[in-house]
């Protein structure tokens, strides 16, 4: 038994693949100061481009991070590097925590493609150019986080959806949602998502993604059948702030959506009669990875952003 066991353990290392080439890789918790909380991260450096898009659809999965992001060297010069976004199962046109994640990764390492990192950069991604501004603490100059610009002007794709049917997809009753400023909608600022505004912390606390709920809003109609299947829902609070979460149809939730934000505050300064708003959100304070989102908005842009803490380094083997 013995010796057949070595001989396996010997053919299992023949066939093994010759680990000679290695892609760097850190981990970045984004939205947060500290590590352990906000929304988790993995920027893969594949500087070479050694990866095909299936191996980027492998990696991301193992990870098995909201997102997984992979920097690239621009197509266009002028840029600083070009960024594919991978959630577990698929490629994503935009999301805000890898760029908020990417840019702040860039000015830690302080240069890319023999360009240094200085106040900000821009990354090329599917829906369009993103500009991302370097936050530095005043003293030491270090990069302590980023803030986007959302690749697209804000705007509302469906105006109203019937409060009852996102409820049940919330796992809520229709009198959980206040209609007085807004009701449900579907908006984007580069990646859609329905925004509902809830009368308070408690309905809020029992909110969930429900896939029953989303079942029977897409069989009814009362939802479009070509539309997001995710729900960001807010109570807002004194001074600007706002408390969310943000919630899928297969009942997972998000730490912390930049995307999802990004339409929030364009919302809000849309609403707004100078036409602009300001905003400190938390988020992922339910799931225990509390998140800080810093947002503004103007009539033409829309801007996220927030801290980031370094958690891990490593290498991907055998590329």
């Amino acid at each position: 038994m013995m010796a057949a066991c070595a001989t396996a353990l010997r053919r299992a290392a023949c066939a093994a693949p010759r680990q000679k080439r290695t892609i760097a890789y850190e981990t970045l918790d984004v939205f947060t100061s500290s590590r352990f909380g906000g929304n988790p991260l993995a920027v893969v450096y594949d500087l070479e481009q050694r990866l095909t898009n299936i191996d980027m659809q492998h990696v991301a999965a193992e990870f098995g991070y909201s997102e997984t992001t992979f920097v690239l060297p621009p197509k266009d010069p002028r840029n600083t590097a070009r960024v594919r976004i991978f959630s577990p199962t698929a490629e994503m046109p935009f999301a805000g925590h890898p760029n908020v994640g990417v840019a702040t990764s860039l000015a830690w390492r302080g240069q890319a493609f023999g360009a240094r990192i200085k106040e900000s950069v821009r990354l090329e991604e599917e829906a369009g150019i993103v500009p991302v501004e370097i936050l530095r603490f005043y003293l030491d100059g270090m990069a302590t986080g980023a803030m986007l610009t959302a690749p697209e002007p804000f705007s509302v794709l469906e105006p109203a959806l019937p409060a009852a049917a996102v409820a049940a997809c919330l796992g809520l009753d229709a009198a959980d949602v206040d209609e007085a400023r807004h009701p449900p909608l579907v908006a984007t600022c580069g990646l859609p998502f329905i925004i509902a505004n809830l009368n308070s912390l408690d309905a809020l606390g029992r909110s969930r993604g429900a896939p029953d709920g989303f079942a029977r809003a897409l069989a009814s109609g009362d939802l479009p059948e070509a539309g997001p299947r995710k729900v960001l829902c807010y109570v807002r609070g004194d001074n600007d702030t706002i408390r969310c979460r943000m919630h899928r149809s297969d009942g997972s939730e998000d730490a912390g959506t930049g995307s999802a934000n990004c339409a929030l505050v364009g919302l809000l300064a849309s609403l707004a009669p100078d036409g602009t708003a300001s905003a400190v959100i938390s988020q992922g304070v339910e799931m225990g990875r509390p998140s800080e989102l810093l947002g503004d908005a103007t009539p033409t842009a829309v801007r996220i952003g927030g801290s980031c803490a370094p958690v891990m380094r490593g290498e991907l083997l055998g590329w």
